[in-house]
């Protein structure tokens, strides 16, 4: 993918972390009843922290999308998801919003690890590139 598409991706990337933050915060009650059907909500606090931490995470990300900053959002994500698997092991009570949560910090993960593969993919081959004689194919014979 061309450098200027990623940018765009990975600002959308973001930018709709940003959204699912604001979301937390702004209404924890409501979208943790909708996941879990209105039973065995986790507490507010806890949503909005998680809800803080997605805002806080796109932020950086929407207004400075390094690739140091796509890599710590990547693995924060995988931890968020890996810890919720815990939760949803050893809290079977909040189990269902522990999944949905684990998916939607997975599903954020895979999308930021695509950023930094096709990221890493990008400049192989522009060394590669570069290291070709013009009019050579670059095989060696």
């Amino acid at each position: 993918m061309r450098p200027a598409t990623r940018s765009v991706l990975t600002r959308a990337w973001g930018a709709a972390t940003v959204g699912v933050g604001l979301a937390f915060l702004v209404r924890p009650h409501a979208l943790a009843g909708l996941v879990t059907g209105g039973r065995h909500t986790p507490d507010n606090t806890v949503v909005r922290v998680l809800g803080g931490r997605q805002l806080l995470q796109g932020a950086l990300i929407t207004r400075t999308p390094t690739p140091l900053l796509v890599v710590g959002g990547t693995v924060t994500d995988a931890l968020h998801a890996a810890s919720m698997l815990a939760v949803a092991a050893f809290w079977p009570r909040y189990r269902k919003a522990a999944l949905t949560s684990a998916t939607i910090a997975g599903a954020s993960g895979i999308v930021g690890a695509t950023i930094v593969l096709d990221d890493r993919r990008s400049k192989h081959r522009n060394v590669t590139d570069r290291d070709v004689p013009r009019g050579t194919s670059g095989v060696s014979r």
